[in-house]
């Protein structure tokens, strides 16, 4: 995935334990400059 100039790997995994999906998110959020809300991640986890 690359933003702007930040690029980040983004694994393949099915299925990732919640340290992981938290490291994951707080690699992202630098990148697009804000927090993900709860809302958000509920309506990505709905897709």
């Amino acid at each position: 995935m690359v933003i702007g100039q930040g690029r980040l790997t983004v694994p393949t995994n099915a299925e990732y334990s919640v340290p992981q999906l938290r490291m994951l998110l707080r690699e992202i959020e630098p990148l697009i400059g804000r927090a993900i809300t709860i809302e958000e991640w509920n309506d990505i986890a709905s897709r």
